[in-house]
């Protein structure tokens, strides 16, 4: 040994640094110290952005970048963590029925007060436009989630994309 290392991992056949699994499962034990209600939101959230995300059938390296700086803000999370709460959340929608979609975004609507709700279809419109362009299928989502959301007729023409 020389300066506290073996030859094994001077040669580079051990890793100085933790085995991926090891990290996924260090940035698991940290979401599970989320209380409940925060942790249900969040995967709500992420649910629902990924939603837009996918109207168009293509979820873009911009579009989940957009996801994750949505959840770092909202939830306060460290990169690490935003990345597999939005990882998941694009899987679950993958699984998901038109139950499962609807479920989560009526289940967010009594975590949300009226300026949260707002600020959320604004979310919704940064996930779709962080691609360039604003798919009509976005859109279309936009707007089946901003009615789950309790958003009705006269509130509905008024939705406007979000201004940067």
């Amino acid at each position: 040994m020389r300066g506290g290392r073996s030859t094994a991992m001077a040669n580079g056949s051990l890793s100085a640094s933790p085995a991926p699994q090891e990290t996924v499962r260090h940035i698991l034990r940290e979401l599970d110290k989320l209380d409940p209600p925060t942790a249900r939101y969040l995967a709500a959230l992420a649910f629902v952005l990924s939603r837009v995300a996918d109207a168009d059938h293509e979820i873009c390296e911009a579009e989940v970048r957009r996801i994750e700086a949505i959840l770092g803000e909202e939830g306060r999370l460290p990169c690490e963590q935003t990345m597999l709460v939005a990882e998941i959340a694009k899987h679950r929608l993958e699984l998901a029925d038109c139950w499962v979609q609807y479920r989560e975004s009526r289940d967010l609507r009594p975590l949300l007060d009226d300026e949260r709700r707002a600020r959320l279809l604004r979310c919704l419109y940064a996930v779709a436009e962080a691609d360039g362009k604003l798919a009509p299928e976005e859109i279309g989502e936009i707007r089946q989630i901003a009615t789950e959301l309790g958003f009705a007729g006269p509130e509905l023409p008024t939705l406007q994309p979000a201004t940067t």
